[in-house]
């Protein structure tokens, strides 16, 4: 029997990570803004988001990809975390809850914005569509926050019965 190694032509472990990171862009610098959240918050250290209050703003080009998302009730919003410092976007390892009891973990395994590209995902209600606004609660991003995407929350593909490690409960 062939296994995968053989069949890519790899030799080693080392081999096929060398050849996947290969053709990994240094930068990916075409991205656009396509909207901006504006809302109330100017401070994000430790407050709670569940009722806040959001619009995002869209720029008028891309108005007309709205159409249809009326009947969605969640959505999936991708931000660009321009506040995070570049000693922010440094840190490989933190403390989740600043607690120094808390074990030490790579960002990666956190949910903080101090990670090397700070794109922000939230999942959150929908609440209105109309005239290139879109209103949602729960955002959990400052006022001016650049939007890169939105996608509609689709339970059958983004819902799972996922564990987490006893340090994060």
């Amino acid at each position: 029997m062939v296994g995968w190694r053989e069949k890519l032509h790899l030799t080693s472990v080392r081999e096929a990570r060398e050849r996947a990171l290969r053709h990994l862009p240094d930068v990916i610098g075409d991205l656009t803004p396509i909207a901006v959240v504006r809302n109330t918050i100017d401070d994000t250290s430790g407050r709670t988001w569940a009722q806040v209050e959001s619009e995002i703003v869209f720029r008028d080009e891309f108005r007309v990809a709205l159409d249809g998302l009326e009947g969605f009730t969640h959505l999936i919003v991708v931000t660009w975390l321009d506040r995070v410092t570049d000693e922010g976007r440094s840190l490989l390892r933190i403390r989740p809850t600043g607690d120094e009891s808390s074990p030490e973990v790579g960002v990666f395994a956190t949910r903080t914005a101090h990670r090397p590209n700070p794109l922000g995902v939230s999942i959150v209600p929908l609440e209105s569509v109309r005239d290139g606004v879109v209103r949602v609660v729960g955002l959990d991003v400052a006022n001016g926050t650049a939007v890169l995407d939105i996608k509609p929350y689709v339970s059958f593909y983004d819902s799972f019965d996922a564990g987490i490690p006893e340090w994060a409960k």
